[in-house]
């Protein structure tokens, strides 16, 4: 069997569309577009993802980081999960804001159900922008923000 190589595919799931990003110009685009889309999820791998509705998926790694904005407030909240076997008990983690206040919006966690970020996990957009862009690059858990226990939703 050939393999090809194909470097690495950001593959960022917004709502239900698949969007894939290969060069830094494609992903710094992918980066903005998630930052203007209320609910997101990427993925870095050595291929795209695939959805369910695709004939040879569904298809993902194991890691991921989940991201809610409000883009007119100005706030983001970020959950990393990595569900590889070595992690230990998996890890589920939210941003974190040491500097949060009451007046943090309550960010929606998952737009299927009523579950939410505390929040503690609300930073400002460039954060946002910054730990995003830092997981696109490295596809590990971004070290530019703090990091919180989340749970496994």
């Amino acid at each position: 069997m050939t393999t090809i190589e194909t470097g690495t595919v950001i593959t960022g799931v917004l709502g239900h569309e698949f969007h894939y990003a290969r060069t830094p110009e494609e992903t710094a685009d992918l980066v903005e577009t998630v930052l203007n889309t209320r609910y997101s999820q990427i993925y870095v791998w050595d291929r795209p993802c695939l959805s369910f509705r695709d004939e040879n998926g569904p298809s993902f790694p194991h890691a991921r980081v989940r991201i809610t904005v409000a883009p007119d407030d100005g706030w983001g909240a970020l959950n990393h999960m990595d569900a590889r076997p070595e992690a230990v008990n998996g890890e589920a983690v939210d941003s974190y804001n040491p500097h949060a206040t009451e007046e943090m919006p309550a960010l929606l966690f998952d737009p299927e159900g009523q579950l939410f970020f505390p929040a503690s996990a609300s930073l400002p957009l460039d954060q946002a922008r910054q730990a995003i862009t830092e997981y696109c690059r490295t596809g590990q858990r971004p070290s530019c923000v703090q990091w919180q226990p989340g749970q496994w939703y």
